[in-house]
């Protein structure tokens, strides 16, 4: 790398290389430029199932549903203040997913959209073996809504509960997004983004401790 390419954005590389007629180089710089944020990624992601681990046992594993509520007041909920078209929430959320890595697939009937996909940050760390010896991060092991009402679930999938779920039923009567994470290496995580919050079966309120109100 030359002075030039260390101080320019790489995506500013890009548009030049694209402006110049140099689609090879472009293809290079855009590689480059993914590989590095992949590496930024993967290390953000550990650096949040550690320190949340360090939390839940330190601390207990309330805690942890505790540190995620602070984050979903301080920087989730004014992100999605304001209604959102269902369309847009589905296509914003597998937005996300590719950006992280993930092979998204999508269906959709009367009542919702469904993606499903190889999640590139919780998944990730499953499949890694991130649960085990030597990086042996949190399981949470207390049943009840931050677990989806399962016997176990990985530490840093509790945002998914927490922040897309129980958290917006509380401000909006309705979870953002229905969550089923997987259970274990390989495994799809899959969502589903209800066209109407009035459909939404009473059991996915249950599992995370809430009621339906919109029937």
């Amino acid at each position: 790398m030359d002075t030039r390419e260390i101080e320019t954005p790489t995506p500013q590389l890009i548009e030049e290389a694209i402006d110049a007629g140099d689609g090879a180089r472009a293809k290079k710089l855009l590689h480059l430029m993914v590989g590095d944020w992949e590496r930024n990624k993967d290390y953000s992601i550990n650096w949040i199932a550690q320190l949340l681990s360090f939390i839940g046992r330190r601390l207990g594993e309330p805690a942890v549903e505790e540190a995620l509520r602070d984050l979903g007041e301080r920087f989730v909920r004014p992100r999605r203040s304001g209604p959102v078209d269902t369309r847009k929430r589905m296509e914003g959320i597998a937005r996300g997913m590719k950006a992280n890595g993930a092979d998204v697939a999508f269906s959709e009937d009367d009542e919702k959209y469904e993606l499903s996909f190889r999640c590139g940050s919780g998944g990730m760390l499953i499949d890694s073996g991130a649960y085990s010896e030597p990086k042996n991060y949190l399981t949470l092991r207390e049943r009840g809504p931050v677990t989806f009402d399962r016997d176990e679930l990985p530490v840093y999938c509790a945002h998914c509960s927490v922040n897309n779920e129980i958290q917006p039923i509380e401000w909006d009567g309705a979870p953002q997004t229905v969550e089923y994470p997987p259970h274990g290496p390989g495994e799809r995580c899959v969502h589903h983004i209800y066209k109407d919050a009035a459909a939404i079966p009473g059991e996915v309120f249950a599992r995370v401790g809430k009621k339906n109100l919109n029937t």
